[in-house]
């Protein structure tokens, strides 16, 4: 007996098994006929699956698979009877608006769009599916309606903003967008500003012309002086111009904030950090200029007093020409600062930048000598503090000509130092000047060397001189060369030995050398008669990218993205390729304000390039650019 029901059980599952496999069988058979186009035979297995099977994956192709057919009478008898049986369920209500309109009955189907809308009950839910429900028909204008009805039917302004203002991207409608993020902050609620600012980030990534940009900012101007008390507005203007970089007006609406909440100068002093930050000296001046003008009594006052020297040496070091009276105050400030404060290790920084300046911009390296000599004799329990100087000092002989006495400072830094970062970097800089003095075959032995030095900087720098040595240095013993250099000019005789030899390596080393003393035009001029000389030789990208640099310190941007393009066009496959996308994200960025342009360089650096020094900033960049670390401060 028991053997019988056991038999009869097996022989059981196995008829469901089989007809549960058969039924699957014909279900992918049906959509292989669906996806092939043969509509005609997928109906007919359909047509017997649904019957049996109601679900919302048949009907999906059932009923497509009837559009496909024009059988538009069989299909509206199908979705009614739905309709009958589930009158709650909003998609069938939108099926039979969508088949009117496919067999060109166009009033009954808006007829049955607008019933939809009008008899939605005033719940969250259902009109979340309507909404869907037309979304999936690419009938947007329905759902924005089947929306904003039903923010009357909850009575709430506010619900479905990220929806809608999805939805009015997609139509590309820029005043509704900004309407909606505007909207939310109509009753000042600071809890809806972090939604305003994804939407209007949102729509600033394709503001290619900032069209956008300027129409948030003339709205949000108009709110803030029809709605003063509006702190919303406020902060969300501030951040808009943070977002774009535009540190000059934000700069005016810190200093408002500043007096009407009495800051003590905290948010100014804030974008004084950010604007220096990303390069906007003139307003970071201002900013911590304003700060200072409060006064000691408050508490930013000693920061911003040292930021403020800080910014005006970055913004001296890093144009050119120079204004004469600039240099010659910032000379003042800093003599004052080291009298003030005197000689000791936390005035260091600020005593290798005066000798910096006083050598190289005010032209009184002896002055800068005596300095840092003076440093390094009161600095005889600071070995490190003195190596720092030492190399300082190194750099100002080198500055004067004076080629030995340099070589033998740097020499000395590296003996002390021969596994540390500052014995590294003294040891770059020798074979530098042994490359600017064409000892071409010593500096590469130095290089060489350094290629596999612990700071990523110096061994990248290293490896890119070896390299530019290497490709373009003929074979050649520098120990026959005669070595004797007439005192007057040491660095450049070597130019007029062997003079068939070497030309273009050594008319760009000695192009370099001009760079490191600050006669920018006379380098240019040498990097000329290279092209001149050798047009498309090894040297061609090099000599751009030279040229590049010393263009941007110029402000001369548009020459600068021109010889850098020459790069990432007819060499984007050497070693400055990546230098040449880098630099362009940052003319972008800091120079042209184009934030799309910047980001497509830096995304392209981080894409071709991934082994490049400059990826981790470049990502770094790229999503600041993106907004993702721009908080309202």
């Amino acid at each position: 007996m028991k053997k019988t029901l056991f038999l009869l059980l097996i022989i059981l599952l196995s008829l469901v098994s089989f007809g549960q496999s058969k039924k699957n069988q014909n279900e992918q058979l049906a959509i292989q006929y669906y996806q092939s186009g043969e509509y005609e035979k997928a109906a007919e297995l359909f047509e017997d699956i649904f019957d049996k099977k109601q679900d919302t994956y048949i009907y999906y192709y059932y009923y497509q698979t009837l559009l496909n057919l024009n059988e538009y009478k069989k299909l509206e008898k199908i979705v009614k009877k739905l309709q009958r049986s589930n009158p709650n369920i909003m998609r069938y209500k939108v099926d039979l608006g969508n088949l009117y309109e496919r067999s060109g009955e166009r009033e009954k189907a808006e007829k049955v769009y607008d019933e939809a809308i009008k008899t939605l009950p005033a719940q969250n839910s259902k009109i979340n599916e309507l909404y869907h429900a037309f979304l999936s028909r690419a009938l947007r204008d329905k759902a924005i309606t089947t929306l904003l009805h039903g923010r009357k039917l909850l009575n709430d302004e506010k619900v479905f903003s990220k929806e809608l203002t999805s939805l009015y991207m997609q139509l590309g409608w820029t005043d509704k967008i900004i309407a909606e993020a505007l909207a939310l902050l109509k009753d000042n609620d600071p809890t809806y500003l972090r939604d305003a600012e994804t939407i209007i980030q949102n729509l600033l990534v394709d503001d290619i012309d900032q069209t956008k940009y300027l129409n948030v900012k003339l709205q949000l101007q108009k709110l803030t002086q029809k709605d003063p008390d509006n702190s919303s507005y406020i902060s969300l203007l501030y951040w808009i111009y943070q977002l774009h970089k535009d540190f000059q007006d934000a700069f005016i609406l810190a200093k408002s904030l500043d007096k009407r909440y009495k800051e003590d100068g905290e948010r100014v002093f804030a974008l004084a950090m950010l604007a220096e930050k990303n390069r906007d000296f003139d307003v970071a001046i201002q900013a911590y200029q304003y700060v200072l003008d409060k006064g000691e009594k408050s508490s930013y006052y000693t920061k911003a007093k040292f930021n403020l020297l800080e910014t005006k040496y970055k913004k001296i070091t890093s144009q050119y020409p120079i204004k004469r009276e600039d240099v010659l105050i910032l000379e003042k400030e800093f003599a004052k600062l080291i009298e003030e404060n005197g000689m000791h290790s936390g005035t260091a920084d600020w005593i290798r930048k005066y000798a910096y300046l006083l050598a190289f911009y005010v032209n009184k390296p002896a002055e800068a000598i005596n300095l840092l000599n003076a440093a390094i004799h009161n600095a005889q329990r600071e070995p490190l503090e003195r190596a720092l100087y030492k190399v300082d000092l190194a750099d100002i002989e080198l500055f004067t000509n004076n080629v030995w006495d340099a070589t033998l400072l740097y020499s000395q830094v590296e003996k002390d130092f021969p596994n540390d970062t500052i014995g590294h970097l003294a040891k770059f800089k020798n074979a530098k000047l042994s490359f600017y003095i064409g000892e071409f075959g010593w500096a590469k032995s130095q290089l060489d060397v350094l290629r596999a030095a612990t700071s990523k900087l110096i061994a990248n720098d290293a490896m890119y001189l070896y390299l530019l040595i290497a490709d373009n240095e003929e074979d050649i013993d520098d120990e026959d060369e005669d070595d004797e250099m007439d005192a007057e000019d040491t660095t450049y005789n070597f130019l007029f030995q062997d003079e068939n030899r070497n030309i273009p390596l050594k008319l760009f080393a000695k192009a370099d050398f001009l760079i490191f003393k600050n006669q920018n035009d006379q380098a240019v001029a040498v990097l000329d008669s290279i092209l001149m000389i050798d047009p498309y030789g090894k040297l061609a990208d090099d000599v751009y990218f030279q040229k590049a640099k010393l263009q941007i310190k110029k402000g001369d941007y548009f020459g600068a993205e021109k010889n850098l393009k020459v790069i990432t066009e007819k060499y984007a496959y050497d070693l400055l390729a990546d230098d040449a996308f880098f630099y362009l994200g940052e003319l972008y960025q800091y120079h042209f304000k184009d934030i799309q342009s910047a980001m497509k360089y830096y995304q392209t650096l981080m894409r071709d390039y991934p082994g490049s020094i400059y990826v981790v900033e470049a990502r770094k960049r790229y999503r600041e650019l993106r907004g993702d670390d721009v908080y309202v401060e």
